[in-house]
């Protein structure tokens, strides 16, 4: 499932690719998701024009020439191409298909959970899921005060808080293993035991690891809008823990162990993280 370094790559490259872009057709192969009808939806949309798109947690988020936007959340296995003549879309494995007027497609697949929602200026807020998401880690607003704030009264696993998009929006189970690493936090460490050097650390962390994350490029399995592919997991160091079970850790040399939390997998040092 992409993460918020995985989007930001992928808006990027969209930025670059669909601006001006004139919708001159649209195929929807699976109409739940969709969060109007598709006769609605096509009305709507035909005719429409890209003017840009940003990133708000894992979601793919496109400003249209009629102040509307198009949300994309890309669930597990998302791909968001922009495709040329000849190649032509399988409706068995793309879900919704939109043609411009310069020949190009956009293809959206998805194998679970992906959506593409259009909503009215004014509508983000009130949306189920993209308003009730938590604070943008590489905003301005997420201090380390911020941090500290949010983890006051807190109880249970703080590996659940940063997987929660309610909590801090973004954060998957991909780059939290190096998260929890460089902040020397065991994944099972209870939130009301965090002490303030401990958030502080933990804050250091998160945005670290992100924005490495986005200099590597989209991270296992991802791509930007023409099919390119990062270096997470390629570069010497990057990543430092996660799935590296039986390597050493890169600190003290111990080897990296691989753990059951909760319904997830943890890979983590068991010298350095407590």
């Amino acid at each position: 499932m992409p993460e918020l370094p995985d989007i930001v790559v992928l808006v990027a490259s969209m930025n670059e690719a669909l601006p001006g872009k004139e919708i001159s057709n649209i195929s929807v192969h699976q109409s739940k998701v969709l969060n109007r009808p598709i006769t609605t939806f096509r009305k709507e949309m035909l005719g429409r024009t890209f003017r840009s798109f940003s990133q708000r947690g894992k979601w793919v988020i496109s400003e249209l020439d009629t102040g509307s936007m198009l949300a994309f959340n890309l669930g597990m296995g998302g791909e968001l191409r922009l495709h040329w003549p000849p190649m032509v879309p399988d409706p068995k494995r793309e879900r919704v298909v939109f043609s411009f007027n310069d020949g190009s497609q956009l293809w959206v697949h998805f194998w679970w959970f992906g959506h593409v929602h259009l909503l009215k200026s004014g509508e983000l807020s009130s949306h189920p899921q993209i308003g009730t998401l938590g604070i943008e880690p590489l905003s301005d607003k997420f201090t380390e005060e911020k941090l500290v704030e949010m983890f006051e009264g807190k109880r249970g696993r703080i590996k659940s808080y940063l997987l929660d998009q309610r909590f801090i929006a973004g954060i998957g189970n991909v780059y939290i293993q190096d998260i929890l690493w460089h902040a020397k936090l065991h994944p099972n460490r209870q939130a009301k035991t965090l002490l303030v050097e401990d958030v502080k650390r933990l804050h250091h962390a998160i945005q670290h690891v992100l924005r490495e994350g986005i200099k590597q490029g989209p991270g296992p399995g991802e791509q930007d809008v023409w099919g390119n592919r990062g270096q997470w997991g390629k570069q010497p160091g990057w990543p430092q823990i996660a799935y590296r079970t039986g390597k050493s850790c890169p600190t003290c040399q111990t080897l990296i162990d691989e753990i059951r939390v909760g319904s997830t997998t943890s890979f983590l040092c068991p010298r350095c993280q407590v």
